[in-house]
């Protein structure tokens, strides 16, 4: 097998910003050397200096949303207290709050649950305040068998709200349906109406004489045609037929031509030859020059 030239990989290395040669021996030299050493901790100081700054910009940010959330939420709940015979809305929200009031001072609605930690043990939240306590408190606290019979009953409230509004949409669409069916309907009985009105008021055609006399028309009134004398233009009389005399033309008289023979040409001395014409070089050729010489 014939030997050949191959030239050697080299790998760039991205902290040095330099290039080295792509073997094993090349690599752990530069990596092991002070100058690489120094330049990823540089880098990694970098990196952990912008990750902290982009942290603190995002909690900043964080808390700003959060401050804003606050007071528009109190800024609503303030509206909503205040506008307490104008706003539908804000009278719902209100007579909302204080039925909950109502259940919580009665005991029918218990604002302590009970949940258990990953270990079993039992704790117990506070749903207004959202503290926890670990004894169970006086006031008592919703079992977590109750919270999951409310969930069941919650849910199955929830299911019947959707049957009823299906039904209701169903009810609604059969209602549109008939709706548009009566409204076809009408419009094929009104055009059927429309028709044959039109058919009752369109008045028979009328031609001429069986017009009315005394009606106006848009081509004024209609006038019987009555015939008219020729009118006399005094012309002079001829006669009906006129004798013209035919003139003819006598026919051409052909004359008739000898025959004339002539034995020769110029003196009689001999017999009569041609020259034949000479052009100089410059000279335009006759266009009707015999070329051939018998």
């Amino acid at each position: 097998m014939a030997d050949y030239w191959k030239s050697q990989d080299r790998k760039y290395c991205d902290f040095c910003k330099c290039w080295i040669a792509d073997n094993k021996p090349s690599r752990d030299f530069h990596e092991n050397g002070r100058r690489h050493k120094e330049n990823v901790k540089k880098r990694l100081n970098t990196i952990s200096k912008n990750s902290a700054k982009e942290q603190r910009d995002s909690n900043k940010m964080d808390a700003a949303i959060k401050a804003m959330e606050l007071a528009a939420m109190q800024a609503y709940q303030k509206d909503v207290q205040q506008n307490t015979a104008a706003d539908l809305t804000s009278i719902a929200i209100n007579q909302r709050l204080k039925d909950e009031q109502l259940e919580i001072a009665s005991g029918v609605r218990k604002i302590w649950k009970e949940l258990v930690a990953k270990d079993g043990k039992s704790y117990y939240w506070n749903t207004l305040t959202n503290e926890t306590v670990w004894t169970a408190p006086p006031e008592g606290f919703l079992s977590v068998k109750e919270q999951r019979e409310e969930s069941l009953k919650e849910t199955s409230k929830q299911v019947k709200e959707v049957e009823s509004f299906r039904r209701k949409e169903a009810l609604l669409r059969i209602q549109e349906q008939n709706h548009d069916d009566e409204e076809r309907r009408a419009k094929l009985e009104r055009e059927k109406l429309k028709a044959r009105r039109v058919k009752e008021e369109t008045p028979p055609p009328t031609y001429g004489p069986l017009l009315d006399e005394g009606k106006n028309d848009a081509y004024g009134k209609w006038q019987s045609v009555k015939e008219v004398a020729p009118l006399d233009l005094q012309l002079p009389e001829q006669p009906e037929y006129l004798d013209c005399p035919v003139v003819v033309e006598p026919e051409p008289v052909v004359k008739e031509f000898k025959e004339k023979v002539i034995e020769s040409v110029g003196n009689d001395q001999g017999p009569s030859s041609f020259k034949k014409r000479k052009f100089s070089a410059g000279a335009k050729r006759n266009t009707r020059q015999r070329l051939d010489v018998d």
